[in-house]
């Protein structure tokens, strides 16, 4: 009797679905807040579903509510002895300890909440099912290719509103883009980190033809995010460009290489300029805007409430230097400083728009100090194979200079999600 065939039962596991959702995690991170957060807790649960096979193995046959304990314990076990990891729970910590001097308990609240996932992330990563280096580079892939098809989409648009998008950054107004213009083009930025180092390793999904697609699509973000202007995403691009180039000269010694690739970087910004309506509006927006200042007229102008948040954030720190102000109550004073110091800028102004002076005057110098050694962990145990790591903290360094980058949850999720991928990627022994 003939025995039929039959296939070997394919069974999904963690690994897939760690990979998937993060997958989901850059491809929704610029376009749906609802989507991001469905691929964060698929990787919550790929960890879980991880330690629970391990407490299994090790021949536990507890069930319930007991196995889920003995699998929270061998999780923030792992966590707790994972230093760098564990290290970044220090930026939920202070703001979540700042409630003690914070009068205005909502916004204190909210800003916890949007520290929280300093918490979940490290441990999802300190628990992740084993990755290999092309799993992470499969997730950069999908970036790339989800940022091209946006843009895409963005530049149709703006041929089809050419006239009135032109008119409104006549006023300050951005390109119209998925969400927040600033973090789209961070995201942007990072794609163009991810598809330049896919590209120089050869990686391809399937086709060795894939490589001249992705030269096509990495040439296209690069002209897409001089065509957006956003200065942010500029200034961490040409950032992280520069310190990748001083890197990899220090490696190869290739000298006259990196000139002719710094010359490039000064014909292409100039190619853009004269080829962009959009960046000459930007200037032209950004001289006539500085003028403003400078003649203390700069009400209703983005740039001048950007330095007018920065001499506020300044003072409230010199008054509260240990302590800050409180995380929950940095706006009622910068408010009321503001009204003292600034009145024509009371409608419509900002907190302090640099991340380190942002945690001077709502935590003090502790907590400054307090989240620079959270961080830390991360910068002092990634020493080798971590140019992708190094330079994305370049790029993040230069965000933090004009924003306060993690005081937002697109912010959180651009900054943390993509250190650590970039860190994780970094541990693997092939990478």
């Amino acid at each position: 009797m003939d025995v039929p065939f039959s296939r070997p039962e394919r069974r999904f596991t963690p690994t897939q679905l760690a990979v998937c959702s993060a997958c989901l995690i850059v491809a929704s991170m610029p376009v749906s807040p609802f989507m991001l957060s469905v691929g964060m807790w698929g990787l919550v649960f790929s960890a879980l579903w991880r330690c629970s096979l391990e407490v299994s193995a090790q021949g536990s046959a507890s069930r319930g509510w007991k196995h889920g304990w003995e699998v929270l314990v061998l999780s923030f076990s792992r966590f707790y002895r994972n230093k760098p990891l564990a290290l970044l729970s220090l930026l939920l910590i202070i703001p979540l300890v700042s409630g003690l001097w914070s009068a205005d308990q909502a916004y204190w609240l909210e800003r916890v909440r949007v520290r929280v996932p300093f918490v979940v992330l490290p441990w999802v990563f300190a628990n992740l099912p084993l990755l290999t280096q092309r799993h992470y580079d499969t997730v950069l892939y999908v970036l790339v290719w989800t940022m091209t098809l946006l843009g895409i989409g963005v530049c149709v648009n703006y041929v089809l509103h050419e006239k009135q998008i032109l008119e409104a950054m006549e006023h300050g107004k951005p390109i119209p883009v998925p969400r927040h213009h600033i973090r789209f083009s961070l995201m942007v930025a990072t794609a163009i980190l991810a598809g330049g180092w896919l590209w120089i390793h050869r990686f391809v999904w399937r086709y060795a033809w894939e490589r001249v697609v992705l030269a096509a699509a990495l040439l296209f973000l690069i002209g897409f995010i001089h065509f957006l202007s956003v200065r942010s995403g500029l200034a961490v691009l040409y950032a992280g460009a520069l310190v990748g180039l001083v890197q990899w000269v220090w490696h190869s010694g290739r000298w006259k290489a990196a000139l002719g690739f710094l010359l490039g970087l000064v014909i292409i910004a100039w190619i853009s300029f004269q080829l962009f309506p959009s960046m000459q509006q930007k200037w032209g927006y950004t001289v006539h805007d500085w003028e403003h200042y400078q003649h203390q007229n700069g009400a209703d102008y983005s740039d001048s409430e950007r330095l007018v948040s920065l001499q506020v954030g300044w003072m409230l720190w010199k008054a509260h230097p240990w302590l800050g102000v409180g995380a929950g109550d940095l706006p009622m004073h910068t408010r009321r400083a503001v009204l003292e110091h600034f009145p024509k800028h009371l409608k419509t102004f900002k907190l302090p728009h640099n991340q380190f002076l942002y945690l001077m005057a709502s935590t003090g110098l502790l907590g400054l100090l307090g989240s620079l050694i959270g961080w830390s962990g991360l910068l002092f145990s990634c020493r080798r194979r971590c140019f992708l790591f190094n330079v994305f903290q370049v790029m993040l360094l230069a965000s933090c200079m004009v924003e306060y980058t993690i005081e937002t949850s697109a912010g959180v999720a651009w900054s943390l999600f993509y250190s650590l991928w970039f860190w994780a990627r970094a541990q693997q022994p092939s990478a």
